[in-house]
């Protein structure tokens, strides 16, 4: 935006009505191109005649239908005071125009923001409440927390960033069933008020989206208005990328995930469309390896696998590696027959297609095989594979080290 100033304001030719044309203009292109860039389902627009209701938002999201929901309590922040209303009408409920929460119109119709004001919508629901699918203890009414916030307009559209959350909270006595439990559900989505209609100025931003990627793949300069979304284009992939690596080298594994997910969330709106380039294929597929590491590490390994079994799609061996690890760290079921079949397949091998990174890999399966026996308390089997280790200079060590942990168990079983 500092650049967008300093561009304006060096021309002396321009009127100041010139000035705050293109200034609205370069607000209107930003916010259309972050909405352009959501997926197409959240997409949500409204107009003086056309809602984005509250019950549209649940539903396209959540697959929240209105008979779920019971309550809402609506809290305004303004600059002056906080205020609070209790809704229990469903139909109510349902039909909320989420941007008249956030906008007010004058008797001229025009449009602005409420000043300082931030607006939290708290809803109570129950999946299934007419309905007798599940009758656990625990399913007890949930929360879903919505704020909602201005984030400017321009050409007669106004954008408003609505951040979604649902709390994660444990079930029938603290029971835990998975580890990722304590993490709450998050969304966020940028919804679209046209006080007008906003074909033409759509079709503008196309325009010159369609421009900047034509000048940017000839190697052309960037003009006005191309300059303006510029920033936007990278999306901050390679910051992201760049302080993903450096947090994740100090163990700052959560820090890391923010910025690793940012790189998996853009890149993969991309895949979606098939309009990722090869060259950020690499990047896609080491951000989904990082963020599986750092969910490892953390013993959250449901969600590990769900990003390590992405990086399988490249056949590396060491995205194998790493989420054979994962299967076996957390006692997956799949792992024995996983690594079983690895190592069939590596039995069909010519002896000529043996690499070192083949035999390294082979080594590592029959390490991780025999592991996961001792999981299933079959020491004796373990005991065997290990001792056979022994004299294979690339598993010696470990095999050393499970030996004397089988002999550690044995004992504390026997005292």
């Amino acid at each position: 935006m500092k650049n967008i100033l300093n561009s304006l304001f060096k021309k002396q030719d321009h009127t100041n009505d010139d000035y705050v044309d293109t200034l609205d203009f370069s607000q209107y292109l930003s916010n259309e191109f972050k909405f352009q860039h959501q997926n197409p389902k959240y997409q949500l627009r409204a107009n003086p005649n056309d809602k984005v209701t509250l019950g549209l938002l649940l539903n396209r999201i959540f697959d929240i239908n209105q008979n779920e929901v019971s309550d809402l309590y609506i809290i305004e922040d303004n600059l002056l005071e906080k205020t609070g209303r209790l809704i229990r009408d469903q139909d109510i409920i349902w039909n909320l125009d989420l941007c008249d929460t956030i906008l007010l119109k004058d008797e001229h119709g025009k449009i602005r923001y409420r000043y300082g004001e931030n607006v939290m919508l708290s809803i109570s629901y129950r999946k299934h409440m007419d309905g007798n699918e599940d009758q656990s203890i625990g399913r007890t009414k949930n929360i879903i927390i919505i704020y909602l916030r201005g984030c400017g307009g321009g050409k007669d559209t106004w954008f408003i960033r609505a951040s979604i959350m649902i709390p994660a909270f444990a079930l029938e006595d603290d029971k835990t069933y998975i580890r990722t439990q304590n993490q709450p559900q998050t969304f966020t989505a940028l919804l679209a008020y046209d006080n007008t209609d906003p074909a033409q100025r759509i079709a503008e931003y196309h325009t010159v989206y369609n421009n900047a990627i034509k000048k940017i793949k000839a190697g052309e300069s960037l003009g006005e208005p191309e300059l303006w979304i510029q920033p936007l284009l990278g999306l901050n992939g390679g910051h992201d990328l760049y302080w993903g690596n450096k947090v994740l080298q100090e163990k700052r594994y959560w820090d890391a995930i923010v910025y690793f997910e940012n790189v998996y969330h853009t890149l993969r709106e991309l895949w979606l469309k098939n309009e990722l380039p090869d060259h950020a294929q690499v990047a896609f597929y080491d951000s989904c390896y990082s963020i599986g590491w750092c969910y490892a590490e953390l013993k959250l390994y449901e969600r590990a696998l769900f990003y390590l079994e992405i990086c399988l799609w490249r056949g590396n061996t060491a995205d194998k590696v790493e989420y054979i690890n994962c299967l076996v760290q957390s006692k997956d079921v799949r792992a024995m027959w996983l690594i079983l079949r690895e190592l069939q397949q590596l039995s069909q091998l010519k002896e000529t297609e043996f690499t070192d990174e083949i035999i390294s890999y082979y080594h590592f399966l029959r390490r991780r095989r025999a592991y996961i026996l001792i999981d299933m308390g079959k020491l004796d089997d373990a005991e065997a594979e290990f001792t056979r280790m022994l004299d294979e200079e690339a598993n010696k060590p470990f095999a050393q080290r499970e030996l004397e942990y089988i002999k550690q168990l044995r004992i504390s079983t026997q005292s």
